[in-house]
């Protein structure tokens, strides 16, 4: 039940929120009650009441829950907002299903040259990729360009790779691979760097479509409670977009309405003259709701196309170990020439091996400068050794987890368990493990890899079962049968994550992450309590609203 707001005065709340559960995550108990005036907390518990005007507006919560607004550690917002806007395959789980997506989209859109699209599962294909035959008979007179789901894979047709140049006799890219049939004939996917070959032809969408994508993105983004989060690639990367005038543009004018970091990306061929780029980029955005306090690296690949780069062979492929796309005594440099810049490290790692190159580069980096708190994060940790969680302890580093990755679907039993040895998936997605020795984790999605939903993690990360309305993992094994159960955290822990923790990554926890008096009345609102329902049920929870800076960005009331 709410009542409408009349003339508010300086005395007394805009907002209170009672009847519920009012989690803080601050390490103090629930509370009864909140109050906010002009955008911040004025107070937690009973005090609250006192608080109440003719003008304030106040929201019984009917025994349901309000927590600090979600925070998102690791998205790509940007290149979400244009999969929503383009041919979208995301919310289906299918190959025919994404033959008639395609070929809908194809006959819907005659003007463009190219055809665009992503969101491809490689599990629905035989062997696990699909092949340029099937979008030839769907688009045969135009080049296509499909991105795969986790955006580490393109697939694209015949016209395509003719305008690339890309024949049998191409050689592999450095950090890429081309996928081959008989006689080395290209199939039509293009891993990692090799993707580059054919999308650096693609026409790049113009300021107006990037705009678009991000309101389109941010509305969802807000839909699921999300108030923050740290856009994990912004600069021209292989298969991204280049972001950052677009998130300027938008905070300048207002409507960015989210609180967003910045992870300025790292070239890998750049050298050491892109420097001066990132300083002046993180320069002009030193304040207000865009920042870029961070820099973006790729260290390998991805597990399913056998890129992530590990410390042993996978299984049955001839000893291959994956790859590093920068050579350690190379990354070494880079990240010594960062953190003397000052700039938190947010390094993409999911093999093993690239976890413990990424360490070894921090620790090689040495003393911080004085004076400074680094926020080092490495995201993913499909794989790391058990000797290496205790150095991220040591070192002070930040897990960045994914938790929604963290059970047992059809892409992780079909395209990569089995290329993993015993060993290996014994130290898979050990969120357990690094909390249980102190690792400081912060929680994201990856989207559009994989859905933005808090609510959806969280259910993941303490179940290690898949949410029951999740089309990509729509099976009985998948949302029964935990992956490493001994890996789950605690609800706690879990919301923590995507509360206070991912806001510490985000370099935002003076401003938010916790419902403490002082901080901005970034808020959800939820429609049921996730340390009361029964943990098989988390994922049902819905969000209610979402407030930034003391105002509504969503309501479902």
């Amino acid at each position: 039940m709410r009542r409408r707001r009349g003339v508010v005065d300086a005395e007394h709340a805009d907002w209170i929120f009672h009847g519920g559960a009012v989690h803080p995550m601050d390490g103090t108990d629930p509370a009864s009650a909140l109050a906010v005036r002009s955008g911040r907390i004025v107070a937690v518990g009973a005090a609250a009441h006192e608080l109440r005007g003719p003008g304030t507006e106040v929201v019984d919560l009917e025994g349901a829950a309000l927590l600090p607004g979600f925070q998102d550690a690791h998205v790509h917002a940007v290149a979400a907002g244009l999969q929503l806007l383009g041919c979208d395959l995301s919310g289906v789980h299918g190959a025919a299903e994404y033959r008639t997506l395609i070929a809908s989209y194809v006959a819907d859109h005659p003007e463009p040259t190219w055809i665009q699209g992503s969101g491809w599962y490689g599990d629905v294909f035989a062997g696990g990729f699909p092949h340029r035959d099937v979008l030839d008979q769907l688009v045969p007179d135009r080049p296509a360009v499909l991105t795969s789901h986790d955006v580490h894979s393109v697939w694209v047709n015949s016209e395509a790779l003719r305008r690339a140049g890309i024949t049998a006799t191409t050689p592999d890219p450095v950090g890429g691979r081309i996928q081959r049939g008989p006689g080395g004939e290209p199939t039509g996917v293009l891993f990692e760097a090799a993707a580059g070959l054919v999308t650096s032809l693609l026409p790049g969408p113009d300021a107006r479509r990037l705009s678009e994508a991000l309101m389109t993105a941010q509305a969802e983004l807000h839909r699921l409670g999300i108030t923050a989060w740290q856009d994990a690639a912004v600069g021209t990367a292989e298969v991204f977009d280049d972001s950052y005038d677009t998130y300027v543009s938008a905070a300048e004018s207002g409507r960015l309405t989210a609180k967003v970091t910045g992870a300025l990306w790292w070239r890998r061929d750049g050298g050491p003259g892109q420097l001066e780029l990132l300083r002046d980029r993180r320069r002009r955005v030193s304040a207000g709701r865009f920042t870029a306090t961070a820099v973006k690296i790729m260290q390998d690949g991805v597990c399913e196309n056998h890129t992530a780069a590990l410390l042993s062979p996978y299984r049955g492929l001839d000893g291959e170990t994956g790859l590093s796309f920068i050579p350690p005594e190379e990354l070494e440099a880079v990240v010594a020439a960062l953190v003397a810049e000052r700039f938190d490290l947010h390094l993409h790692a999911v093999g093993d091996r690239a976890v413990r190159e990424c360490l070894d580069a921090l620790e090689a980096a040495g003393t911080v400068p004085a004076g400074w708190d680094p926020r080092h994060q490495i995201a993913h940790i499909d794989l790391i050794d058990r000797g290496d969680i205790a150095r991220m302890t040591r070192l002070g580093v930040i897990a960045n987890v994914q938790p929604l990755w963290a059970r047992q679907d059809t892409v992780l039993v079909a395209t990569k368990l089995p290329f993993l040895t015993e060993d290996q998936r014994a130290r898979h997605f050990a969120f357990g493990s690094l909390a249980r020795a102190g690792v400081p984790l912060a929680m994201g999605s990856d989207w559009p890899v994989s859905s933005p939903d808090p609510v959806w993690g969280i259910h993941v990360a303490v179940n290690r079962t898949a949410p029951l309305a999740d089309v990509h993992a729509a099976d009985e094994h998948a949302q029964t049968v935990p992956l490493l159960a001994a890996e789950a955290v605690g609800v706690r822990a879990a919301v923590h994550g995507y509360t206070a923790g991912a806001a510490r990554a985000n370099r935002l926890e003076h401003e938010s992450g916790t419902l403490t008096i002082g901080k901005a009345a970034d808020l959800v609102v939820l429609d049921g309590d996730p340390f009361a329902v029964d943990a098989r049920d988390l994922s049902s929870l819905r969000v209610r609203a979402t407030f930034v800076d003391g105002v509504p960005v969503h309501e479902a009331w």
